[in-house]
């Protein structure tokens, strides 16, 4: 009895090798489209999908596989005698391994150059519909749609004849991994393509009130966890928008830092850079030129920075580079990287560098934010808000001149990155003191302050910013003390109209934004 092997693939590598091997196994390679040109171009013998059926590939190829002899022939039961009656009167053949990997959707939604037209192009129907009918199938038929498992099959074959249920099993479960995680794909597209039509709008609310199902692909097995008794893993549905370049494997704790650090960066135009240990930023500058926005962020605070990330907005230069090197760091993060300061770097084998970009990050992002608890997950949309100015007032008698005016909004922008309680104090080009995640606000208004007088910064030009309301007047007394004379801060409190008379009588600039920025 004759063998069939089906063979229809968008990423060809190492397909070769595994149609050479089932052919000298005794299979003969029904074939489609590329993939059989491709093979036949080599020298593999293949049937064309049309002499298969006895009928053309049409429409582009969009219909080629979506036929009686195809599915027929693999989701037959041989162990059925009416299955087997049907094959014979239906002059169909089974087709024993179904090898077949879809057409690349989340490549070409990730390409800025991508079409919506080149997008639905690259929906895959025949292919998702080739896996699920040979995965249901199983007791008689391969699977195989990644490509790490063609020398397994092929041993197995050669060894026994055959691959062994187990085999079949593990493969089934891949398959249908596989098509759950393409379709989620293509539902994310739809639903970020269309999100003004309220037949999304429908999605996104059964979404949040439903049900949520999350699939992703290992991308990296990792050494351990936030710590070294707890096991990890990286996994990811998109283009993740950073490559590492250069040093280690990035640990659960880097990716973390990494993730902070990009979320931050993005907010900043300028010259910017950024300096982050355990997800909190100990200093953010701007400038002219990197060389100054480091310098500016270095100076925040010159103990924090030593282990800490990096992460630059702009080509990273050798001398910005050299100004770097005269501390520990432990990853660079840069959108590019000039020759010359590459070069530098990587004499450090240990340190780790990475390089974005940040159109990718944006257009990948995914639809909400997600963080598991010990009873399930909560889901929200991101906090875009950010940089929206169109709900903030100065409620103060005094306005806010305009170089406090930009000090605010990069005080704005900073605070936003802080654990709550969070408090910013900063001038219009870097921040000079921090106080981050305590349990009170002035708590952390006291830290900011102390801090920043700690390393000899001038508070006379420098404003404040808090991610959350100011409750009471006590933090308003206490930076009018040290000199303060911008705040921005949400508002939103019962003791609001207290704040606000506090900031007049000390001649105090004070703009509520109308939106909190916690971060927990």
């Amino acid at each position: 009895m004759k063998r069939y092997a089906l063979i229809s693939v968008s990423d060809k590598s190492g397909i070769a090798e595994l149609a050479s091997e089932l052919v000298k196994n005794g299979f003969e390679i029904i074939s489609t489209g590329g993939t059989a040109k491709y093979l036949s171009e080599i020298g593999i013998p293949i049937i064309p999908i049309s002499d298969w059926t006895s009928f053309p590939e049409i429409m582009d190829g969009r219909v080629k596989t979506l036929h009686p002899k195809v599915h027929g022939g693999i989701l037959a039961d041989l162990d059925l005698p009416e299955h087997l009656k049907a094959l014979t009167e239906l002059n169909i053949n089974p087709i024993e391994i179904v090898v077949v990997n879809l057409y690349p959707f989340e490549q070409t939604v990730s390409n800025p150059k991508s079409t919506d037209d080149d997008i639905i192009e690259n929906i895959d129907i025949g292919g998702p519909t080739l896996i699920r009918s040979a995965a249901k199938n199983f007791k008689h038929v391969s699977i195989l749609c990644d490509k790490r498992d063609y020398v397994n099959v092929v041993k197995q074959i050669a060894e026994h004849g055959k691959t062994t249920l187990a085999l079949r099993k593990e493969l089934a479960y891949r398959a249908f991994s596989h098509v759950e995680k393409y379709d989620r794909a293509i539902s994310e597209y739809f639903a970020e393509s269309f999100a003004a039509d309220d037949i999304v709008k429908a999605v996104e609310d059964d979404i949040l009130t439903k049900s949520l199902r999350v699939s992703a692909s290992l991308i990296q097995p990792m050494r351990y966890g936030e710590n070294p008794h707890q096991k990890a893993g990286y996994y990811s549905n998109t283009m993740s928008g950073w490559t590492h370049l250069h040093g280690k494997p990035l640990s659960y704790n880097n990716l973390l830092d990494l993730d902070a650090a990009l979320r931050g960066i993005v907010l900043f135009d300028k010259p910017s850079a950024m300096i982050f240990k355990h997800t909190n930023p100990c200093g953010i500058g701007c400038g002219e030129n990197l060389l100054e926005a480091y310098q500016n962020a270095f100076n925040t605070d010159p103990l924090s920075p030593f282990g800490g990330i990096i992460v630059v907005n702009k080509a990273l230069d050798v001398k910005t580079v050299n100004k770097i090197n005269e501390i520990f760091s432990e990853i660079i993060i840069a959108p590019a990287f000039d020759k010359d300061a590459l070069e530098v770097l990587k004499k450090r084998k240990d340190r780790r560098l990475v390089m974005y970009n940040q159109e990718i990050l944006i257009k990948n992002k995914p639809l909400y934010e997600i963080k598991s608890i010990i009873s399930g997950f909560l889901v929200q949309e991101w906090d875009t808000a950010i940089t929206d100015e169109t709900e903030w007032k100065v409620v103060s008698d005094r306005k806010p001149d305009n170089d406090e005016l930009d000090a605010l909004r990069f005080a704005w922008k900073t605070v936003a990155l802080l654990k709550s309680n969070a408090i910013a104090i900063t001038t219009k080009e870097n921040t000079i003191g921090l106080g981050i995640g305590q349990t009170s606000r002035v708590d952390s208004t006291e830290i900011a302050l102390k801090k920043a007088k700690f390393f000899g910064h001038d508070l006379s030009k420098a404003v404040c910013a808090s991610d959350g309301f100011f409750p009471f007047r006590d933090s308003i007394e206490l930076l009018a003390k040290n000199g303060i004379k911008a705040i921005i801060q949400p508002g939103g409190s019962k003791g609001d109209d207290d704040v606000i008379r506090a900031c007049d009588e000390l001649n105090i600039a004070l703009i509520l934004t109308g939106k909190r920025h916690f971060k927990h």
